[in-house]
């Protein structure tokens, strides 16, 4: 007898269909992770970036899928402004602060996150960071695999300060 799955979400899946596409991973069944003060770790952001005070930022990662395309983690960030890039797909639910973020678009619509708001940044996408005094957020980051093409000119864009390694410093 096949056991159900149980998602922390609360979805149950007991269909042996999702199952046996699995294959086996050294890595542990449930990933703990933990947002103590203690736990985060100095994340910088770039300082060609930063446009106005001296935003310390810190982060940790709380788990990271087999395969490497999912994750999540704990960032936060003192007082200032910065341009931000993203490397990737990130989903972020603000835990604590405030955060206003400008799109670097043409429509350059504006957006202010506090404690309970939910957002999406798409890979590619620039935006600027206004941290009034301070915010803490959670983030589920993914990342797709891409052409050998597409890694080069992402490589290219690293190395010219486009965009950071991971896209969250986290």
């Amino acid at each position: 007898m096949e056991k159900a799955l149980h998602s922390p979400f609360g979805f149950n899946d007991s269909a042996p269909a999702h199952t046996a596409n699995r294959k086996p991973s050294t890595f542990p069944l449930i990933q703990t992770g933990s947002i103590h003060q203690q736990d985060l770790q100095l994340a910088p952001i770039n300082p060609d970036w930063i446009l106005e005070g001296n935003p310390i930022a810190r982060a940790t990662t709380l788990a990271i899928a087999a395969d490497n395309t999912l994750s999540c983690a704990v960032w936060e960030c003192q007082a200032g402004k910065f341009k931000w890039v993203f490397g990737l797909d990130e989903i972020v639910q603000i835990l604590e602060g405030e955060v206003v973020i400008e799109e670097q678009n043409p429509g350059r619509k504006v957006h202010t996150l506090r404690a309970g708001d939910t957002a999406l940044f798409q890979d590619g996408m620039t935006t600027l960071w206004t941290v009034p005094k301070y915010v803490k957020k959670f983030a589920i980051h993914r990342t797709i695999p891409r052409s050998f093409v597409w890694r080069l000119k992402r490589k290219m864009r690293h190395l010219l300060g486009l965009v950071t390694k991971t896209g969250l410093g986290c």
